[in-house]
């Protein structure tokens, strides 16, 4: 099965909300988008310096341009019979982004429509009418969005407009000012929009059945922090429940863990673990029992070892998973991710863009995460993920064999004037702590010693903006200083490597983010720039480096190695 066609719905599993089916009614006309052209559809823009990319991607028509505007006019695409009267209109989507999109109906031509839509930015839901091209609010109500995936419908009579998000009805209206017209969807400032299977049927007031929440399981199994004799398993549940791992060297003689107390968000570590060897494990909660997963736990003193380095997967999660699929056909022992796992991070949801992408390869093996700008004050980065130092969760640090790995929280580098990032100057506890951490006994005595930020230090893509920024003014000399071997970074959506005064520079921006296409200077420090979407893989073999960053398509697009002597066992 295509894997966006079997992402599971909000509205049906989670949120417990009325369901309505379109079964009953004669259908009009509807579009699956699996046709590769959009001949039936019309683009209409309302920023004339500002251009839409509505386009077909995997079976969705996805709109993934910023294009805004006055009055959230944005970009809409509209199909259908000018004629149509009394109908409903229904259509799934998903919004990685979290600004303005939704429906149109009763659409006679650019100035005169129907529109509901919302904003999961600001906890928006809409219901207005465009007349000879005035704007005018029908509906308008404040509700916290915290989910992706959305349903959107209208059904409409005579004079009278319902309309329903997640097949809950939200606004009734009488007005008659638009009696005929098409269909159609729109955008405003939103990237990541991606709509799936609009359907027109002969009206029908939706049915309400209401459905009590389920408890299912939501995203993972997922591991962490599997570093020597430990390893700790993560799950979600859709409802609270209580948390139950059964692991062992074999199924039949697993045993049993099981951590007080009920919750949604799972977590539970597994000590005393034999090195190098491989164990069963499955999760249950209130008896869902998950599947059997495996994992390998690693001999702390190895000096041969690959893992898997990408960022910024947010908004499109169907070239996450495939991203995540390439890279589990290389078999990593573990991930580095450099930040903005999900686009909204504000919102819960981070398993649309995130989780269930790469549900298949976390379940195998750990990933390890920087903080990126799009978790701004989100309390959900340090919710779905186990770090090491409790302290100060979104910097830490973690050692794999011969190589000491330094994870910062940096996004402040890139945005100073942002109050909710934490400070990354001089003073603060966060350059103190890295300072203890490069200078330390076990980072000099590794053979290997990476940063991973997600703000890097330099950039062609970004251009002036980074050449002075504090990564370089402030961060840079101690990376000299104390050898650091390379800095892993993303931010920047396009891949990007060079070397400066021993330490390599490497920005892997390339698995799901809106791709950054030109190149704006030239500077010393980087001696390759590629546009596209990208992961790249890390082979350690005791003293040499490794290093291979491939295509979506799995294709080698750049290499290099490092070649190491007289380090310090």
């Amino acid at each position: 099965m295509n894997y966006v066609k079997k992402i599971k719905y909000i509205g049906l599993i989670w949120c417990g909300f009325t369901f309505c089916s379109l079964a009953v009614a004669e259908v009009i006309w509807q579009d699956n988008f699996y046709s590769a052209n959009l001949d039936d559809w019309t683009v209409v823009d309302f920023v004339p310096n500002q251009k839409s990319d509505w386009h077909i991607y995997d079976g969705y028509l996805v709109h993934t341009s910023n294009i805004g505007g006055k009055k959230r006019l944005g970009s809409h695409i509209v199909a259908g019979n000018p004629e149509w009267r009394d109908y409903t209109i229904r259509t799934e989507l998903v919004s990685t982004d979290d600004d303005y999109l939704g429906i149109l109906f009763r659409y006679r031509n650019q100035r005169n429509y129907y529109r509901f839509f919302v904003s999961g930015q600001n906890g928006q839901i809409f219901l207005e009418k465009r007349l000879d091209g005035k704007v005018k609010r029908l509906g308008f109500m404040e509700k916290a969005l915290d989910y992706c995936k959305m349903t959107m419908t209208a059904a409409v009579h005579r004079d009278t407009l319902r309309v329903y998000l997640n097949d809950r009805k939200y606004f009734t209206v009488i007005d008659s000012s638009h009696p005929t017209g098409k269909v159609g969807l729109m955008t405003c400032y939103n990237e990541g929009a991606y709509f799936d299977n609009i359907v027109v049927a002969e009206f029908c007031k939706p049915q309400k059945v209401i459905r009590e929440p389920q408890l299912d399981f939501w995203c993972g199994p997922y591991l962490q922090n599997v570093l020597g004799d430990s390893a700790t398993i993560m799950w979600q549940t859709t409802l609270p429940a209580n948390s139950i791992v059964e692991y062992g060297l074999r199924k039949r003689s697993a045993e049993r863990i099981e951590v007080a107390g009920r919750r949604k968000i799972h977590e539970i570590c597994l000590r005393n673990l034999e090195k190098n060897s491989l164990y069963y494990y499955r999760v249950i909660s209130d008896g869902l029992e998950s599947d059997w997963f495996s994992l390998r736990t690693y001999d702390p003193d190895r000096k041969t070892f690959r893992f898997a380095l990408y960022s910024d997967s947010q908004n499109n999660f169907m070239v996450h998973h495939k991203i995540a699929s390439a890279i589990e056909k290389h078999n990593p022992e573990f991930i580095v991710h450099a930040g903005d796992l999900a686009h909204g991070g504000r919102r819960a949801d981070w398993a649309t863009e995130f989780f269930h992408p790469a549900d298949d390869l976390l379940s195998k093996v750990s990933v390890y995460v920087a903080r990126g700008n799009h978790a701004y004050g989100s309390p959900h980065f340090a919710n779905y993920f186990s770090f090491p130092d409790k302290r100060h969760e979104t910097y830490y640090s973690i050692q794999v064999g011969n190589a000491y790995f330094i994870f910062l929280d940096n996004a402040k580098a890139a945005f100073p004037d942002k109050d909710y990032y934490i400070d990354v100057d001089e003073d603060s506890p966060q350059y103190q702590w890295l300072v203890e951490q490069l200078s330390s006994d076990a980072a000099q005595r590794a053979k290997w010693l990476f940063v991973v930020t997600h703000v890097p230090c330099y950039s062609e893509f970004a251009g002036e903006k980074f050449a002075e920024n504090i990564n370089v003014q402030k961060y840079v000399p101690l990376y000299r200083r104390y050898q650091v071997d390379a800095v892993f970074s993303g931010h920047i959506h396009a891949y990007e490597r060079g070397e400066s005064e021993g330490v390599h520079y490497v920005i892997c921006g390339g698995a799901g983010g809106t791709l950054d296409k030109a190149r704006e200077m030239d500077i010393p420090e980087i001696a390759v720039s590629q546009a596209g979407h990208h992961y790249c893989i890390v082979e350690i073999d005791d003293a040499r480096l490794s290093f291979k960053q491939y295509g979506i398509d799995g294709r080698l697009r750049d290499s290099f190695e490092i070649e190491k002597s007289g380090v310090a066992e």
